[in-house]
Formats: structure tokens, sequence, C-alpha cells
């Protein structure tokens, strides 16, 4: 019986292998996608004009909904004039149909973790949200992060809707992106070294953005994909990316 089980137990990890495998040659596209969409979001996003206006793909999803009559100037298109369409589907929806080969949703489940990995996952969510503090004391954050404390409380409101969906529109893509296609694509090719490739593509994509926080996002980046790789598991990180993201939205609703 003991034997019996044994081959049965081998046969799942072999199964569960066979599952998650993909092609060689399919990470090298995947690595190509990933970051040229990600400079096609830059493009986009500040406007530039190279071969042609990038601008014009800067789409949100109130600006769809408004060509419904049903929704035309309403409440409920307004709260998504921050949903980034173009992040959605270049981010999320057309990598999970093109390179559905490479997705192994066992990455997004649970099922693995044990009651350290929650313990962890509270303290990290504390430690991170705890970093937002360098927005208030560092003028370089505060003056790029405006806050909306002086707004009456039915418009702030309305704001941390917009807010909310706006981080759905690109922190699902995002994460999925990077750190489980591009991640896994790295793996692919080079076990040891490859994956410090999402770190360096993470934090080229900040360098716009201020020193302190693209530094916080090369610090992050590194943690992340490590625990990604040895839990083979996406929710760490991809819970303290949310925690960071939602924290900053209350802070800002206050400051």
């Amino acid at each position: 019986m003991k034997t019996d089980n044994n081959k049965n137990s081998h046969k799942n990890i072999d199964n569960n292998t066979s599952k998650t495998n993909f092609s060689t040659k399919l990470a090298i596209p995947i690595i190509i996608y990933t970051i040229a969409v990600l400079i096609i979001d830059l493009l986009t996003t500040f406007n530039i004009h190279f071969i042609f206006n990038w601008g014009i793909l800067n789409i949100d999803l109130s600006h769809v909904l408004n060509k419904i009559p049903l929704f035309k100037n309403s409440l409920f298109s307004f709260l998504f004039i921050n949903f980034d369409l173009i992040k959605f589907f270049l981010w999320l929806i057309i990598p999970i149909v093109v390179f559905n080969r490479a997705v192994d949703f066992y990455w997004f489940s649970f099922k693995s973790w044990k009651k350290n990995d929650y313990l962890i996952l509270l303290m990290l969510s504390i430690l991170c949200v705890a970093s937002l503090v360098f927005v208030v004391l560092f003028p370089t954050l505060s003056s790029y992060y405006h806050g909306f404390k002086t707004l009456p409380f039915n418009q702030k409101v309305i704001i941390f809707f917009q807010q909310i969906f706006w981080i759905i529109s690109w922190l699902l893509g995002w994460e999925f992106l990077n750190r489980h296609l591009l991640l896994r694509a790295c793996l692919r090719l080079n076990k040891k070294y490859a994956w410090i490739l999402v770190p360096i593509v993470e934090t080229a994509y900040h360098i716009p953005k201020p020193f302190l926080e693209m530094l916080g996002m090369a610090i992050f980046s590194i943690f992340a994909c490590v625990w990604t790789i040895r839990k083979e598991n996406n929710l760490m990180a991809f819970l303290c990316h949310l925690f960071i993201e939602l924290g900053l939205v209350i802070l800002l609703l206050n400051i």
C-alpha cells in the first residue's frame, strides 16, 4: 500500500510539472512583449510624439461608457475616469490569451501557504504601509503626491472609488505580467540569474518618478521576486503591493 501511495504521489508531481512547463521558445516572446508594452505605456502616459502621437492610446473606461446613452455623463461613468483600459488589456487580458500556455494558476492559490506565511504577510503588510510615511516626510514625494484633505467629504468618496478602480485597472496586470509571466520566462532561460531582469525592468519603468519611489520599487521587486520564486506563488507580492496602493489612497485623502 505504501508503495502504491508513493507511486501515486510521484504521478501527481509529474502531472503538476507537465501542466506548469512551457517551451523555452515561448520565454523570449514573453520577455520581448513585456518590455515592449511597458515602453508603449510610458510613451502613452507622457503623451510622447514619436512616430505618431502615443497619447491617443490613453483611453479610460469612462470614455467608453460615455458612448453608451444609458451611462453618458452619469456618476457611474465618472467613477471609471481613471480606469486605464490600455494597461488593463496590454498587461492582463492580452497576455492571458496569447501566452496562456505559460500561465500557472496554482501560483495564485493559497493552497501552498503555511501558517508562517500568513504571519509574514501581516508583518510585511504593516512594514509596507508604514513606509508610506516617507510621502509625508520627503518634499520630493509630497510634492509629487497631492493630498485631498481640503475637499468636501462627498468629493473624497468619489475620489476614493475612482482610485480603487484605477488600482484594479493596472495592479492585477502589473503583477501578472511582471511577476508571473516575465519572471517565469526568465526562470525558463536561467534559474539562477535571469530573474534579476524583473527588478531591472520594474525599476527602469519607475525612472520618471521620484528617486525614493524608484528605489523603493527596486527593493520591493527584489524581495518580491525572491519570495515568489521560492514559494512559486504570486499572492504575497500582490497583496503587499495592493496594501501599499490602498494605504497611499487613504493617506492622500487625509493630507
